[in-house]
């Protein structure tokens, strides 16, 4: 679980074939959301969200989303060039890819069957994306 301020948000992760995400792509993604903190603070959020970093073919993904009011899902951009490499905002009309959306409608599910149905949003938080494939 990483934090974005005092919102919790889920980290699920994905890998191409032959790529690999590793601890300080970990950590790097735990900054980025925590310095997003200000700008979804700011929102109508829900208490709860949940970001994709992804080791794509062609970089580092990272992808940050957080509920609003209405079950509208909000979002966040960014890319690292490699592992390692600092992440930077892409190109706002960019969403996600194929792969990333597995996961977000994991999360979609999973929101509408916890916190749209009247229960906790712990309940969400409680449901994680299961390892395998997408």
């Amino acid at each position: 679980m990483a934090a974005c301020g005092a919102l919790p948000v889920k980290l699920a992760t994905v890998e191409a074939d032959g790529a690999a995400v590793t601890p300080d792509d970990v950590a790097a993604a735990e900054r980025t959301i925590a310095a997003a903190a200000e700008a979804v603070a700011g929102t109508d959020h829900r208490g709860a969200g949940f970001a994709v970093l992804h080791a794509g073919e062609e970089g580092l993904w990272l992808l940050l989303h957080w509920w609003l009011g209405g079950g509208i899902l909000a979002h966040r951009v960014w890319r690292a060039a490699a592992s390692g490499a600092a992440f930077a905002e892409a190109d706002r009309q960019l969403v996600a890819c194929v792969w990333e959306l597995g996961v977000i409608e994991f999360e979609r599910r999973a929101w509408m069957a916890t916190a749209m149905a009247g229960g906790a949003v712990t309940d969400y938080l409680a449901r994680t994306f299961p390892e395998g494939h997408v």
